[in-house]
């Protein structure tokens, strides 16, 4: 019962966030170039024989934590008695028990993501008997569908749009309750983020930078204009510096200047220290942003922390 207690406490969760959506829609076409049909490799029809490293070739990597085999549907004799065929071909992805999960790991970001699923023959009928998907990125949550389950065999679609690395689904019903899932698929890999490196100057004018942590002030940061990088085209909200990403301190800023006297315009930034979250340890410290172009950059220099003591 307390994996039952934690999966409601779940959903309470994710109904307060405003993140749980109902779906019950009539099954998509893929939405995506990526397919998993479980047709291959051949169903093992064996609920201790859980998948895993089977779709390793697509990226995608299977970790349940209760049961989670393949089974053959009412095509192939319906071994396990499930009373449901897959919605590509015969074979589906199986589930029996209480609070079971399955979680999918992506070697790269994908995205969106969506699956089918069913409730299988052998699960009692419940008020509160449902499936929850919910999708990550970089260990945060950043969507999530559920749906309540009809009758056996009838096939329902959940989606998750957006990019994940991760996603995971879960069973909220009795004891014994069964469901079935098929058809899993996803836009492809998403291509990897450019990142350019540009130059900048943590307190122009020192060397080694020393930036005192207990100070209430600002620190300033120079990103200097290269011939193919216009300070101009950034977008002045998108810059943070430090592991804290502290944005711009001053409303009035940045200031611009020919700082270097290459002839390009540099852009000359302050933030609050308290904002950097540079620790003590530190030896460096970066400034990121983002172009109106779409260009992600980043740069990097020397700091010197001088504790409170």
């Amino acid at each position: 019962m307390g994996r039952m207690r934690n999966a409601c406490l779940l959903v309470a969760r994710l109904r307060t966030a405003g993140l749980l959506v109902a779906v019950a829609t009539l099954i998509a076409a893929p939405i995506g170039a990526e397919v998993i049909d479980f047709e291959y490799p051949v169903a093992t029809n064996d609920s201790g024989l859980m998948i895993g490293e089977e779709y390793a070739y697509l990226g995608a990597h299977f970790a349940p934590t209760d049961d989670g085999a393949t089974w053959g549907g009412i095509g192939a004799d319906d071994p396990g008695d499930w009373q449901i065929e897959g919605t590509e071909g015969s074979s589906f992805l199986g589930f029996d028990g209480e609070a079971y999960a399955m979680t999918l790991h992506f070697d790269t970001p994908v995205e969106g993501f969506e699956f089918d699923v069913t409730r299988a023959a052998g699960s009692p009928p419940a008020d509160f008997d449902m499936l929850i998907l919910a999708g990550f990125l970089e260990n945060l949550m950043v969507g999530s569908a559920g749906v309540f389950f009809g009758g056996v065999d009838e096939w329902q679609t959940l989606s998750l749009t957006g990019m994940v690395d991760r996603v995971v689904w879960f069973g909220t019903g009795p004891v014994g309750h069964r469901f079935g899932v098929d058809n899993l698929r996803w836009d492809g890999l998403a291509p990897p983020t450019q990142m350019m490196t540009v130059e900048i100057d943590v307190r122009p004018g020192s060397e080694k930078n020393p930036i005192r942590l207990s100070s209430r002030g600002v620190v300033p940061v120079v990103l200097y204009g290269e011939p193919d990088f216009a300070v101009e085209d950034v977008v002045i909200e998108t810059l943070a510096f430090g592991p804290g990403h502290a944005y711009m301190a001053h409303d009035n800023g940045p200031h611009f200047d020919y700082i270097d006297g290459d002839g390009l315009l540099d852009m000359l930034i302050h933030h609050h220290v308290a904002d950097t979250g540079i620790a003590p340890d530190a030896f460096e410290a970066c400034l990121t942003g983002e172009t109106y172009g779409g260009m992600m950059f980043k740069g990097c220099d020397r700091v010197t922390p001088v504790s409170r003591h």
